[in-house]
């Protein structure tokens, strides 16, 4: 069933990313469905540690977190970025939703190719938050929810 709730949070993720107006007039929902789903990280990840804490399965449930959390992100940032660039002059060669998702997995990753590459000030502005961003709530996360993980896994070891 844990698989399942996994794939269900994230579709839902997905579908409100790929239903939210991210550009056109309504551009400001995007952002506003982006910003939402940021700001909902850290909450998000105290209340799934103690779950975590409390689990049978606290290993599995500390990978579907991070999991979750990862989504998150990505498609946090990935509307974000598409709001602010309905005009086209945030970004070079992002255009699509599909554009978005790739370049915040890149930015995440590190990897950063350079065929999408904020131009404008804003949108630096804004990828140099979500590196620190990412190094910093996902650090946090994995670590909170791991340290939750063992400590229910010793606990079941001294029964």
């Amino acid at each position: 069933m844990p698989g399942a709730r996994l794939g269900l949070v994230v579709g839902l993720l997905a579908a409100v990313y790929i239903f939210s107006p991210l550009n056109g007039h309504l551009w400001w929902l995007g952002l506003l469905v982006g910003l939402l789903a940021l700001v909902c990280i850290a909450p998000f990840a105290v209340r799934r540690a103690t779950s975590v804490a409390e689990s049978d399965a606290p290993l599995r449930a500390a990978a579907e977190a991070i999991l979750i959390v990862a989504g998150m992100v990505v498609f946090g940032f990935s509307s974000v970025y598409l709001a602010i660039n309905r005009n086209g002059t945030q970004f070079e060669g992002m255009s699509t939703r599909l554009d978005a998702i790739y370049f915040t997995i890149t930015t995440v990753a590190t990897v950063g190719y350079g065929d999408v590459h904020p131009t404008g000030q804003l949108a630096r502005a804004l990828v140099s938050l979500q590196m620190l961003f990412d190094l910093t709530l996902l650090a946090l996360s994995v670590r909170l929810l791991s340290a939750a993980a063992k400590e229910r896994v010793s606990g079941r070891d001294s029964l």
